[in-house]
């Protein structure tokens, strides 16, 4: 399994991007996902290859049940690279922020994440007499970026200022947002 691993994050390292369904990623934090990724295998075979033997020697149940040990501490290395890459790769809602030179890196996917792109635009909506026409077209409870664009009756970038800008409350669904309908009418 650390193989696999090991693979996938020389991949990673050699691409330096990912894009698996709506998770889409590039930069150095993808990089790093992929050396993360590679830990595993590297310090198992090390310690196979290296430490068992000059400890142990030829005492074989003695070093038997050091590679029992070293197994257990490789599952336990698989599970906590696949997430650190998890959450510097997918950047989840709620995710921990990582210790050191990890949580810098998750700060600036952060800051370059398309989610967020930077706009200078002022935004206008009107606010007289508008008032959206249910007859012509019903909207859901939650929207999307475009839907809530054609609620307001403005473009997608202005949506998306307004939430930069705190003036519209949007929950991120990794790289989309969801907007509820009574916050756009709040904002009418």
């Amino acid at each position: 399994m650390s193989l696999i691993l090991m693979i996938a994050g020389i991949i990673l390292f050699y691409l330096g991007r990912i894009e698996i369904g709506a998770v889409k990623a590039e930069g150095r934090h993808v990089k790093a996902a992929g050396v993360i990724l590679t830990l595993p295998a590297v310090v198992t075979l090390l310690l196979l290859n290296f430490i068992v033997p000059l400890v142990f020697g030829s005492n074989g149940s003695a070093a038997f049940s050091a590679v029992g040990l070293v197994t257990i501490l490789e599952l336990i290395g698989i599970v906590a690279a696949a997430g650190i890459a998890y959450i510097l790769i997918a950047d989840p809602p709620g995710a921990p922020h990582l210790p050191g030179f990890l949580g810098e890196l998750q700060a600036e996917a952060r800051k370059d994440s398309p989610a967020k792109p930077r706009r200078s635009r002022t935004v206008t909506i009107p606010t007289t007499g508008f008032r959206p026409s249910p007859s012509r077209e019903t909207f859901p409870s939650v929207m999307n970026l475009k839907q809530a664009a054609r609620y307001l009756k403005v473009s997608e970038d202005e949506v998306l200022q307004l939430i930069e800008e705190g003036k519209l409350a949007a929950a991120r669904d990794n790289y989309a947002y969801k907007i509820a309908k009574s916050q756009l009418d709040e904002l009418l």
